[in-house]
């Protein structure tokens, strides 16, 4: 395994070829859909320019005034105005003309953050003229006050408020900027010990936490102040081994981009500190995963590395709701099953309820396997968008699934990882993949199309209902269960079907694992959900 070190230079040489690669705009940027894209290109590009380890195919003064001009342009459409209400901001998406498109408060978060970060560590590599040019957009920024906001629902807009109070109180002196950004940082630091993280897994963003907060702590002088962000920060950090295996996020979360579902490709963050899996190309939302790091503890990384079985459960305590979520994983060494019991409507509707994963390494296309009913924001060709129908039963490696007689709620739509899938009477799939054998069980019909990343499942169900049974089996215990062969396994999954009762004043399923455990899930007239192991 490469080192740390290694790791970094491995992302900011990957990025830095494709920023000298990516032809420019009439505009002078490379991207115009997201700003943030253009600065975080051109920082990768001009940190591999002064990196005289690193073995470039391009000539690196060429290179830093091309990453220097970027730079100047980005910087360039910050409003500076003193009197305007949107100083200190950027336009984020810029359209066909960057210098009209409208102001927007995103960019400023995180970049205002990467930007102190940058400017300290790398203003005597700068020119005068963009040296300058950093100075003034931070003092609008800092100026601007947009992040002189109270802690309220501890999102990640929060955590970079937080970040920014500490960074500019620190960079201007302003000792009650600095108090108030520490106050929230321990706040902060209360409630993701007491409650847990109101953002679970709140995929990218996750990443914005990191990143803000890590510019911090490394920037910051006040060891007081350090020790409690290394104390945040290890946290964090706990809390994503917790949900690790090999690139992948594990159970149920808050949020999903289509870069995180069905396949993890926004990986680089992971990659540097974890280092288990090889670097993808191309790389995805890397943002600053190659420029700045913290490591985190041994304790920590052995955690996320290793592979032996466990169990993790806890509730959660969501922004949108008082009401409790409660999570249930089973890992061990090539999967993790579990997620979520209880669905609440998210930002976006963009919950993401349950899955198995796979580890990166194990697989082309999806890591994962879920199934769910569309709702608000779905589309063909996007698994995310989840309903808020069904009742769940996570057991080690079985996922148990009931749907009412809605007509609405009955479809569902399911993601299955690229492999030869057996489909036996239209309503049972069994698969072999590398180091897994998995079954999936319906009470209707239900039809397998192979796209390009993953196999799509979907099923109009029952006339009363609709459900899954899933068990996933590492093929290092198989033989336990007299299963050498794929045809074993068909055979010994045919005398296990689930037994559904779908009736007009009851639903349920029930069935005995490959482990000999009765699991049953069932729901009666009322709604009363009774799950049973």
């Amino acid at each position: 395994m490469k080192s740390l070190a290694e790791r970094m230079d491995l992302v900011v040489l990957q990025m830095a070829e494709e920023a000298w690669a990516r032809p420019l705009k009439s505009s002078g940027l490379w991207h115009h859909h997201d700003i943030r894209n253009n600065f975080y290109d051109a920082a990768y590009l001009f940190a591999a320019a002064i990196d005289k380890k690193l073995t470039l195919s391009f000539d690196r003064e060429a290179a830093l005034n091309l990453a220097s001009s970027v730079f100047m342009n980005v910087l360039s459409l910050q409003d500076q105005q003193p009197d305007s209400p949107t100083l200190g901001h950027w336009p984020l998406h810029l359209g066909e003309d960057p210098k009209s498109a409208e102001k927007n408060t995103l960019p400023a978060e995180l970049m205002g953050c990467l930007m102190v970060y940058w400017h300290d560590r790398y203003e005597l590599q700068m020119t005068e003229e963009l040296a300058t040019m950093f100075e003034r957009a931070m003092e609008a920024m800092y100026k601007s006050g947009f992040y002189r906001q109270p802690q309220k629902t501890f999102s990640h807009h929060e955590a970079k408020y937080t970040s920014l109070k500490l960074l500019f109180g620190t960079r201007y002196q302003d000792s009650e900027l600095l108090a108030a950004g520490r106050d929230d940082l321990r706040l902060t630091i209360q409630r993701v010990q007491k409650e847990g993280m109101a953002e679970y897994g709140a995929l990218p963003w996750f990443w914005h936490w990191m990143q803000s907060l890590t510019c911090a702590f490394l920037y910051m002088e006040d060891s007081e102040v350090k020790n409690e962000l290394a104390s945040l920060l290890e946290l964090l950090w706990n809390y994503r081994a917790d949900h690790y295996l090999n690139g992948a996020w594990i159970g149920g979360r808050m949020r999903s981009l289509p870069v995180d579902l069905p396949r993890e490709q926004n990986v680089a963050f992971d990659y540097v500190q974890f280092g288990d899996f090889e670097l993808p190309k191309p790389l995805l939302r890397v943002e600053f995963a190659g420029i700045l790091h913290y490591e985190a503890s041994e304790a920590v990384r052995q955690k996320a590395l290793n592979r032996e079985p466990r169990s993790l459960r806890y509730t959660i305590t969501p922004a949108v709701s008082e009401v409790p979520l409660r999570q249930s994983i089973y890992r061990t060494q090539h999967a993790a099953t579990g997620g979520l019991l209880e669905r609440v409507s998210e930002f976006d509707n963009e919950q993401h309820r349950w899955e198995v994963t796979l580890p990166l390494s194990d697989t082309e296309g999806a890591n994962r396997l879920y199934l769910f009913t569309p709702g608000d924001g779905y589309n063909e060709g996007d698994p995310r968008h989840e309903g808020s129908a069904g009742e769940m039963f996570y057991h080690k490696h079985t996922v148990m699934g009931l749907y009412g007689q809605d007509d609405s709620l009955r479809p569902i739509v399911g993601v299955l990882p690229k492999g030869s899938w057996v489909l036996k009477d239209n309503n049972r799939a069994y698969v072999e993949l590398q180091h897994l054998y998995i079954a999936v069980f319906m009470p209707g019909q239900l039809s397998l199309t192979a796209l390009r990343h993953y196999v799509e499942l979907r099923s109009q169900g029952h006339a009363l209902g609709n459900g899954y049974v899933v068990e996933v089996i590492e093929k290092s215990t198989a033989s336990d269960y007299a299963i050498h062969t794929f045809e074993d396994f068909t055979a010994v999954m045919e005398q296990r079907q689930p037994q559904w009762e779908l009736a007009e004043d009851r639903l349920s399923a029930s069935y005995v694992t490959i482990g000999g455990d009765e699991v049953s899930l069932s729901i009666d007239e009322q709604g009363h959900v009774v799950r049973r192991a």
